[in-house]
This record gives structure tokens, C-alpha cells and sequence, in this order.
């Protein structure tokens, strides 16, 4: 690199000599063959050079999510080795941690010590804000613009959630990697049992089908809201549905409020299956464990949950179908805005200052996102593809994430992301689980939707 450095400061030097000395006379047919060996010199010089890059004197240091159990941990590792075959003197030093407290905890820390890790694995969206402003973060705009395979090929709508601008931070913070979908799961056995032979698409059908249900004696839905989480996932799903899956980022960016009318439409909403009877009588007092394992003996025919409960259905895969979340009739525009949590990347904002290890930092994270590792992912570890130009073989895949892949992969799909995390403030999750929670406990759609404005507004 020094080398080629200083060949092209030396020809600069001499060609202004060549100016100032009047050098500027009709090329003959010698020095144009001289300029173009010279041509060819240089460019063989720096492909030799490219070929030469072996990351010596190169560590990436990663903290992210993927250890232990986790899925995805056969990804990662195929990754980083695939990686280091192409540079062999690249050393990784993978801090991951699964667990979300200490994972958090390590994040903190490094913050604090001035070490932030190059590679990262942080959640959260416009969270992201403070990291971003204070440098934590890489804007990583100019990074995925100059890889046309990344620019063209990662779901642009879910780059569009990585882009900060709607809360005053241009730039694009994070690569999406996954992501997980929410759908309603059903079984097969009881639907039939109940005589139940078409989908519910609008919420008026899924009514009806849980009529059936009850007819028979079993509960349609038990939703573990002792989770707060649980309801609130209901509710991302339930706005989007009513107004979009863009109202989550003009919630973040202060265009919108939480006392807006199809806000509180959506608590009332979620109140009236309460009443309807469609949890059954104890969904308050039962948590998200208890929620799935009444969902795997057959104790409950339905339940609304995320991609990653796909392996561990696999037992009972044969009887487990999926439909997405119901629309509603005069709101049919929005019957494909769905809820879609991203998995990420980030990169250390201190490598704008180390364009080296940045080149490398980058390279990794689109070798980790491209086509071929895409496709391990969802073959070997069920993980929905950032990726649109995936080919998806259902033979080699659990039948119930084939299914959800056909509406990932349909037409007009629109993504959105939990409601709360379009908002700057770490504490929103936690206030909207509040007010959801105060909704379900004798607290007006009015009164929760204030509620969970005005902690947004304190806490300001």
C-alpha cells in the first residue's frame, strides 16, 4: 500500500514538472506506448495489492446477541470462517452475549471505558438517536450505498427503519440481517372440529371463527398479557391495521400523538375482544410460558406471536397452520402493513477514523447478509431473509414458515416495527405496557392513550 502510495505521488510530482517545463508537446506513438505500459503497471500493482490483503495486524472486536443457543450462532461462526479463508491473518474477538441484562450491561460499559466493540448487535430503532448523535454508532449511509448488492438486494423498506432522520439524526445506523414476523397460529385439529373451513381475513370473520370455537369449549385465544408485552404486540399490530405502518414513525418523530382518535380506536379495540370473552377469564393472570403451552396441548386453538416460535412447534408443525393479522373492511388499504421486528447490525463509530479496519468491519457484516448466507440462515436456522432475492425451496423448510414466507414475499407488503421503538425515549416500551395494562383494568381507551402520551411528555 505504501508502495502504490508513493508511485502515484511520484507521478504526480513528475508530471507538473513536465508542465512547468513546456512538456506539453503532441504525444508521439513511443511515449503513448510508455504511458500505457505505465497504465498497466499501475493497475497490476494495485490488483497485486488488493490480492495481498490478508487482515494482518487486524482485530474486529464483536459484541453481539448470537451465543449459546441461539440459532444463529451456526451463521456467525460459518461467517467468521469463511471470512478469515479470505484473509487469514484477521483475528476476531467475539465478546457476544445472549442474555438481553448482561448484553446490555457489557454495551453500557464499553460506552463508558471509551472500547465500543466494531461490531455490534443493539436493538431498538430511534433509540438509537443518542448513540447516533454521540458517535457511538457509525452512519453507515455511504458504507451500504457503495455496495450495489447490498443497495439492490436488502428489503429497502426495513434499510428505511435503520434511517434516523425522522428524529433529527440524518444517516442510516444499522444493516438489518433478519427479521421476525408476527402471525396468528392456529390448530389445524380444533378449527376442523369446529367446523371451521375458511381463514378468517377481517376481523368480523375471526369473530365468527371464535364463536365456533367457544361452541365447542375451548378458549379461542389466551394471551399471557402478566407479560405486558403481549398486549402490546396486539397493539402494534391492531394501528398498523387501522392506520398504517407508517404511523409508528410519525408517533416517534412528534407528527402524531398517542391520543390521536384511531390510536384510542385501537385500545378500544383490543378492550372489546377482552369483553367478547375471546382471552378467556384468566389471560391477566397467566404469563407468555403459560400462553404457549396451553397453545401446544390443544388448550387454546390461537395465538399471535413472532417467527420464533417456529421451532419449537416443530413437533406439532402438521397441525399448525398460520393467517395473518385480520383487516379491517373499510381500512382494506392497510391489509398488508405488518408487524416485522428487525435483527440488526451496527458498527463503531470510531472507525471513520480507521478506514482500514472499517473496509474489513464492512465487509464481514455484507459477507453475513449476502445471498448464500441468507439462504443458510432460513435453511438451517428458520430466519426470515433481510434479503428479497432469496429463492425459498418449501421443501427444506418447516411448512409453517413457508407459509409466512408467501406473505413476507407478497406484493404491497409494508413493514412496521413494535410502535414504541419508533420513539427517542429507552422508557417507552415500558410506559405503553403501562398503559396497556391500565387499559385492561378499568382505565378508559381514552384514559390509557393519555396516559401513555403524557409519561412520554414528562419524561421529555
Amino acid at each position: 500500500m505504501k508502495k502504490n502510495i508513493f508511485s502515484r505521488l511520484l507521478a504526480v510530482t513528475l508530471c507538473g514538472m513536465m508542465v512547468l517545463t513546456g512538456c506539453s508537446s503532441p504525444k508521439t506513438e513511443e511515449n503513448t506506448a510508455v504511458e500505457a505500459d505505465g497504465q498497466k503497471n499501475t493497475e497490476g500493482e494495485e490488483a497485486e495489492e488488493e490480492s495481498e490483503r490478508t487482515g494482518k495486524g487486524i482485530t474486529i472486536r464483536m459484541l453481539t446477541r448470537t451465543s449459546g443457543a441461539d440459532s444463529a450462532v451456526p451463521i456467525l461462526e460459518a461467517c467468521k470462517k469463511e471470512f478469515q479463508e479470505r484473509y487469514p491473518d484477521i483475528t476476531f474477538q467475539d465478546e457476544s452475549i445472549n442474555d438481553s441484562v448482561a448484553f446490555d450491561n457489557q454495551f453500557k460499559a464499553d460506552i463508558a471505558s471509551g472500547n465500543v466493540a466494531d461490531v455490534i448487535e443493539w436493538p431498538g430503532l430511534s433509540v438509537m438517536k443518542p448513540y447516533a448523535e454521540s458517535g457511538v454508532f457509525l452512519d453507515m449511509t455511504e458504507v451500504i450505498k457503495q455496495d450495489e448488492d447490498i443497495k439492490n438486494n436488502v428489503d429497502p423498506s426495513l434499510i428505511d427503519m435503520m434511517n434516523l432522520s425522522g428524529v433529527g439524526v440524518e444517516g442510516i445506523y444499522a444493516l438489518p440481517k433478519n427479521i421476525s414476523m408476527e402471525v396468528f397460529y392456529y390448530n389445524k385439529d380444533l378449527f376442523k372440529k369446529a367446523g371451521i373451513e375458511k381463514l378468517p381475513e377481517t376481523w368480523d370473520e375471526f369473530y365468527e371463527v371464535c364463536e365456533k370455537l367457544e361452541k365447542i369449549d375451548v378458549i379461542p385465544w389466551s394471551m399471557g398479557t402478566k407479560n405486558p408485552w403481549r398486549a402490546t404486540h396486539l397493539l402494534n399490530a391492531i394501528i398498523y391495521r387501522l392506520s398504517g405502518a407508517d404511523k409508528g414513525a410519525k408517533l416517534g418523530s412528534g407528527e402524531a400523538k398517542w391520543t390521536d382518535d384511531d390510536i384510542v380506536e385501537a385500545f378500544a379495540f383490543i378492550q372489546d375482544l377482552a369483553d367478547r370473552g375471546i382471552f378467556g377469564d384468566d389471560y391477566q393472570g397467566i404469563d407468555y410460558e403459560t400462553e404457549k403451552q396451553r397453545f401446544m396441548t390443544g388448550e387454546t386453538a390461537i395465538t399471535l406471536d413472532g417467527t420464533w416460535r417456529v421451532g419449537e412447534l416443530k413437533d406439532i408443525e402438521e397441525s399448525v397452520g398460520t393467517f395473518r393479522v385480520p383487516y379491517f373492511e373499510d381500512k382494506e388499504e392497510f391489509s398488508k402493513h405488518d408487524v416485522a421486528y428487525p435483527i440488526q447490525f451496527e458498527l463503531g463509530g470510531h472507525l471513520k477514523d480507521d478506514p482500514e479496519k472499517l473496509s474489513y468491519a464492512s465487509e464481514f457484516l455484507f459477507l453475513y447478509v449476502s445471498k448464500e448466507l441468507q439462504e443458510m440462515a432460513l435453511y438451517e436456522a428458520s430466519l426470515i431473509p433481510a434479503r428479497t432475492d432469496v429463492e425459498i425451496d418449501n421443501s427444506r423448510i418447516s411448512p409453517i414458515l413457508a407459509e409466512v414466507l408467501e406473505y413476507r414475499n407478497a406484493q404491497d407488503v409494508v413493514f412496521g416495527s413494535d410502535i414504541w421503538s419508533y420513539d427517542t425515549n429507552a422508557s417507552a416500551e415500558n410506559f405503553l405496557g403501562d398503559a396497556m395494562t391500565g387499559a385492561l383494568n378499568g382505565m378508559t381507551a381514552e384514559e390509557a392513550a393519555k396516559q401513555m402520551q403524557d409519561s412520554l411528555d414528562a419524561a421529555r
